[in-house]
């Protein structure tokens, strides 16, 4: 079924969606699936190599992402006998930075703990010059953390 869709539309009048000049209609809502979440077709040439008279190349392959830049296409020559181009699509894929190891876990019993002997701790204890003095943010709330921690403890 030709659709009649404006946007698959050529200028010259026909309608070229992934260089086809028909679409029928599970490819009309693969066309508009892919307008509505704003995705691009990577491969960009025809995949299919014609192998009879009055047979234009094709676009047979979809890949489609939101993220076009983070991919690498590679179009190759067919294998043996096949009428397809070779596709390879790559994403180079960053490595995941180790984990901390697991935190010890405590368990305190506040209602054995001294609150006195507590309060004097962090009462006394120089935050100024141990945890404010660092201009960074995430330093001077790890350091927090460790006071309170180490007082806890």
């Amino acid at each position: 079924m030709v659709t009649s869709n404006p946007a698959l539309e050529s200028p010259s009048g026909e309608e070229l969606w992934l260089s086809s000049p028909f679409t029928d209609n599970p490819g009309e809502l693969a066309f508009n699936f892919v307008i509505l979440y704003d995705l691009e077709q990577l491969v960009q040439h025809p995949t299919r190599i014609p192998d009879s008279l009055g047979d234009t190349p094709n676009i047979l392959d979809f890949f489609l992402t939101s993220n076009p830049l983070a991919y690498a296409v590679t179009l190759s020559s067919p294998l043996g006998s096949s009428d397809h181009n070779l596709i390879s699509v790559s994403c180079p894929i960053s490595p995941i930075p180790p984990q901390d190891p697991p935190k010890r876990r405590c368990l305190w019993r506040f209602t054995s703990a001294r609150w006195g002997d507590l309060k004097r701790y962090y009462a006394d204890f120089s935050w100024n010059d141990y945890c404010f003095r660092v201009r960074d943010l995430s330093v001077c709330a790890e350091r927090i953390t460790e006071v309170i921690v180490y007082g806890m403890e």
